[in-house]
């Protein structure tokens, strides 16, 4: 039996979300909201990467993602990169940046943080503390959290826990 690869159809107009983190394609979706779109979308899991061994892919026609998805991202995959197709050509391709301040992205759990407060709406901050593995820390309260404790604010849905084996 002869070995053949395997063969993702360019797409014509839209978004591709390249090296991202082996298992994260769905939950990237999800998150940005992404898996609402009616769009035509290829996904690809645990697809072979040359640079990281396994890296997931995402393909998707007429999509063009905002600043608060690529941020989402880069939170979650550090190692991403965003091209913006048109006419068949990429005509922008850029690394997704975790930023050092992480602002109204997250959901801070403890109770008594002032960001939780419902007489003064403060939005949350969080500094990186670490980017691989991630930790980041409340500015308010000093919580410190780990990826898989992160709980995200989406304009989309309702919080989202994110629920993902760790690879360290």
């Amino acid at each position: 039996m002869s070995q053949s690869n395997l063969r993702i159809d360019r797409i014509h107009e839209g978004t591709v979300i390249d090296h991202i983190d082996a298992g994260y394609a769905l939950t990237i979706l999800n998150l940005t909201g992404l898996d609402e779109s009616p769009n035509l979308m290829t996904i690809g899991v645990n697809v072979s990467s040359k640079k990281y061994g396994k890296k997931d892919i995402i393909k998707i026609e007429n999509v063009f993602l905002d600043k608060v998805q690529m941020q989402m991202i880069s939170i979650l995959s550090p190692n991403a990169t965003i091209s913006l197709i048109e006419n068949d050509s990429v005509i922008k391709k850029e690394s997704v940046n975790l930023p050092n301040i992480i602002k109204k992205l997250i959901a801070c759990k403890t109770k008594t943080c002032i960001s939780n407060s419902q007489k003064e709406p403060i939005d949350t901050e969080f500094i990186v503390l670490e980017e691989k593995p991630l930790k980041i820390q409340c500015v308010f309260c000093d919580r410190i959290y780990k990826l898989d404790e992160i709980n995200f604010k989406s304009r989309r849905k309702k919080r989202k826990k994110i629920r993902q084996r760790i690879l360290l």
